[in-house]
């Protein structure tokens, strides 16, 4: 049976934003609990999350759910560190097909296009599998465990961005039915508190 880890990245601080926006009240909850409740329905997948900073203030809000709990004592070094510290621990499992990455500030990105990218994933065998939005690519992402070994090398702020560019021809794109809207900002936060 195919199986998927799901890899949310929410080591961040929060730094223009002042306070952790993991932890930004969204639908009766908030973004991070948001993001996990997401993949409750997907099946043969499991849900691990990145945390860094404000380790303490987050992690007894999730510590009960059914996700695996990743500590990134480098968070500081950016998205890199911690998608290479949650690949780490996944590809020693030894368990998974592939890793979809997501952030826990991405919430009206719905559950069935996580579903989507990964049904593509399986029927396409393509080793990446983008979300495209209308003036951008990015996240949520999968990568075939094929490059699990790449990706936990990553280090900076970019990410898998030189990655993807490396494996352009293995990348297939799935188009986003809700524009890209993350919360890098107390206005962002507001807007989104508008549309929700």
């Amino acid at each position: 049976m195919s199986k998927t880890a799901i890899l949310i990245l929410a080591a961040g601080e929060s730094k223009r934003l002042g306070s952790p926006k993991q932890l930004l009240s969204y639908k009766e909850s908030n973004l991070l609990l948001h993001t996990i409740e997401q993949f409750q329905d997907i099946q043969n997948a499991h849900v691990f999350v990145v945390l860094g900073a404000y380790f303490e203030d987050i992690f007894p809000q999730i510590r009960n759910k059914s996700v695996t709990v990743i500590k990134n004592n480098a968070w500081m070094n950016g998205m890199g560190s911690s998608i290479s510290k949650g690949v780490e621990l996944i590809r020693k499992k030894n368990l998974f097909d592939r890793v979809l990455v997501t952030l826990c500030d991405l919430p009206l990105v719905e559950a069935s296009h996580y579903q989507e990218l990964i049904d593509l994933s399986i029927s396409s065998r393509k080793r990446i599998v983008q979300t495209s939005y209308e003036d951008t690519s990015g996240v949520p992402v999968i990568f075939d465990k094929s490059l699990f070994n790449a990706l936990s090398y990553l280090s900076n702020d970019q990410g898998a961005k030189a990655l993807i560019k490396k494996y352009k021809k293995e990348v297939l794109k799935l188009s986003s039915k809700t524009p890209y809207f993350d919360i890098d900002t107390n206005d962002a936060y507001q807007k989104l508190l508008e549309l929700s």
